[in-house]
């Protein structure tokens, strides 16, 4: 683990390395034959007047007669630009837009403008579809605004810019087709400048810290004083309230036994075996979680979800560090097909009756199984394609016994059985 001090105002993040730490406020245009700033000008900027900005911050002498091939840095704050686009591509629970003072219920579909915030409240997620097919993945409990979002005319050049004031957003970028074009993603501290990369960034309210987790790609950290700190993929960083950075390797992907088995039961379960300070664990409808359904922080050793409707999931699980960075994700695919059993039994005056109940779609039938002494060999009674929930046996011999009832489900052109655990009866004559 190593450790940088960092200036609190200046700390920013950029994708290339070898890049400047902060990224450039300006777009570079080459000038060709005919050029000259008054008509770069009357073509590309708000103000005709401002070419003498240019000429300042480039030393021009003569605004009419530039050489070719001269390379101008012309300030984005001057240039004429066309709104981008974003898109709610997937919006779940409670989220909402917010357009200055007005505050509304977002929905799939929406359309969203430079300017506007989503907000997304306790078990809600939304995600956002850029123009260039950039996605930025907004989870529960999270503030995230707009602050660019636009076209430029110059060189059509990209930029996106957003601010995470509460919470977290995973962004997973396009690669950026001109060096022109910009992305990024702001937090209290910190500034994540990207060129095609995936990562999250975080601003964690009750620890007072900003955190970058890079899964592909890079990042560089640079400071005030002209140093850079390296965050290659696999690795992360955490700048603390008095603006020193605390940078170490993600934890691996953690081995989940049997996260693919088909999930029949009432509640949806996951073991954690390996077990870390903490688990973030998320479902999602698709394998880049862009529509999540659920998270939650899990430190004990099962992740229990509920009850899901049926349908195709994917489980990701990511171990939280000491220091609080979220490690590499384990994903994984699963089927939700609820198909669940339960069952008693009891002596009566007939016999001894065994009852059972359960739930699930499609057509159930079920099966019982009695076994006498031991389950090594074959059942003692064994009934298959039941349509009733009971079963009654008398005269049964003196003895131990284990039973279990089955649940066999047909539905969607599919067949899956789901059993109850092996239960113990003791058979003895008064």
């Amino acid at each position: 683990m190593g450790k940088l001090a960092l200036s609190v105002a200046t700390f920013s993040l950029a994708m290339c390395l070898c890049a400047p730490a902060k990224a450039e406020d300006t777009i570079s245009y080459r000038v060709v034959r005919g050029d000259t700033l008054i008509g770069l000008a009357e073509k590309y900027m708000l103000r005709t007047g401002d070419y003498r900005i240019v000429q300042k911050r480039n030393r021009i002498a003569d605004p009419r007669m530039i050489p070719v091939g001269t390379t101008l840095k012309l300030p984005r704050a001057l240039l004429k630009y066309q709104p981008s686009m974003a898109r709610l591509s997937s919006v779940k629970g409670q989220v909402t837009m917010i357009d200055g003072s007005t505050a509304k219920a977002a929905s799939s579909g929406q359309s969203l403008a430079e300017g506007q915030a989503v907000k997304t409240s306790g078990g809600s997620f939304a995600s956002l579809l850029l123009e260039d097919g950039s996605r930025i993945s907004v989870p529960s409990n999270t503030d995230l605004k707009i602050i660019r979002l636009r076209r430029y005319i110059l060189e059509s050049a990209l930029d996106y810019d957003f601010q995470v004031d509460r919470g977290s957003a995973r962004s997973k970028v396009a690669p950026l087709k001109s060096a022109n074009d910009r992305y990024q993603v702001r937090t209290p501290r910190a500034v994540s400048a990207v060129r095609g990369t995936d990562f999250q960034t975080r601003f964690d309210e009750n620890t007072n810290r900003d955190f970058a987790e890079v899964d592909e790609g890079a990042l560089a950290v640079g400071v005030k004083s002209g140093g850079e700190l390296s965050v290659p993929a696999g690795n992360g960083l955490a700048v603390n309230a008095d603006g020193s950075a605390i940078t170490e390797a993600l934890l691996p992907p953690l081995s989940i036994e049997g996260a693919g088995k088909l999930q029949n039961d009432i509640s949806v379960r996951f073991a954690l075996t390996d077990q870390k300070p903490a688990i973030r664990v998320n479902i999602a409808k698709d394998a880049g979680f862009e529509e999540q359904i659920t998270e939650q922080i899990v430190s004990g050793a099962t992740a229990d979800f509920g009850n899901l409707d049926d349908g195709n999931y994917f489980f990701r699980a990511r171990a939280i560090s000491a220091n609080g960075l979220e490690g590499l994700p384990a994903t994984y695919a699963f089927k939700r097909r609820l198909n669940s059993v339960s069952g008693t039994a009891g002596a009566s005056d007939e016999g001894w009756v065994f009852k059972w109940s359960g739930q699930g779609r499609g057509t159930i039938r079920y099966n019982f199984q009695l076994f006498r002494g031991n389950t090594d060999g074959p059942a003692f009674v064994d009934e298959t394609g039941l349509t009733v929930q009971q079963i009654i046996l008398s005269e049964l011999p003196d003895g131990d016994y284990y039973w279990r009832v089955g649940s066999v489900q047909f539905a969607d052109g599919e067949t899956n059985t789901n059993w109850t655990p092996l239960e113990k009866i003791i058979v003895a004559s008064n």
